[in-house]
Formats: structure tokens, C-alpha cells, sequence
């Protein structure tokens, strides 16, 4: 797919209008993604390497931004790690999605569940 070229082959996040590996995918920008940190070219070179660096990803960093004030509010993981280029898809993607919504915070308790309810209310 076209739209594939403007994303990054660790995290899957649109690059768009920049393309990390150039129009014929081999031209690397060196640049780095906001989101999960690796350098286009360096440590994304192979199937195995975006792989690994997913897995770090997901598991060691929790999915952390490396430009936090860049993730959008509404910001999807699943979706974003679903739409990584095929070339560039793991078999275990859907464990980690799994494994990141399973870590996700726990609820509320005590006073921040009580002020999270009143604000609901209102």
C-alpha cells in the first residue's frame, strides 16, 4: 500500500508527509519517530530488528512516547500497531496489543474514583 511507505516499520506511526525510508523504501531519513524512539535506518534495517525493538517497546517502555507532547489525545495503539506495514508485521503484535491493554492503569479508588464520579455526575 502507498500509505504504508509514510509509516514507521517499529510502531506504525504516519510519518506523513515524510517518508522514513524514501520513495523507493531503501533512502533512509536518519530522522527519529516521535513515537517509539528508533532511528529510521540505524535500528529499523530489518525484519527482525523492528521486531525486537516492538517487543521492547511494548513491554519495557509500556508504549512511552519519545516526544510526549506529540501523542494525540485520542491516540489508538492497537489500530497503529495494526496498520504497520505487512513486510514489517509480527506474529506476536496481537500479544503485545493484548499485554498492553492487560497493564493498562487500574481503576480508581478511594478520593479519585469519588472525583472521578462526581465530575461524571455534573
Amino acid at each position: 500500500m502507498i500509505e504504508d511507505k509514510f509509516k514507521c516499520r517499529v510502531c506504525g506511526l504516519a510519518q506523513f508527509p515524510d517518508l522514513p525510508w524514501g520513495e523507493n523504501g531503501k533512502e533512509s531519513s536518519y530522522e527519529i519517530c516521535p513515537c517509539c524512539g528508533v532511528e529510521f535506518g540505524h535500528e529499523d534495517d530489518g525484519l527482525l530488528n523492528c521486531l525486537r525493538l516492538r517487543r521492547q517497546w511494548v513491554e519495557d517502555r509500556h508504549c512511552g512516547w519519545w516526544s510526549p507532547r506529540l501523542r494525540p489525545r485520542d491516540w489508538d495503539i492497537p489500530a497503529q500497531i495494526r496498520g504497520i506495514a505487512s513486510a514489517f508485521e509480527g506474529a506476536e503484535d496481537e500479544q503485545l496489543i493484548r499485554s498492553y491493554l492487560d497493564a493498562a492503569e487500574p481503576p480508581p479508588r478511594g478520593l479519585a474514583a469519588l472525583a472521578r464520579a462526581e465530575k461524571r455526575g455534573r
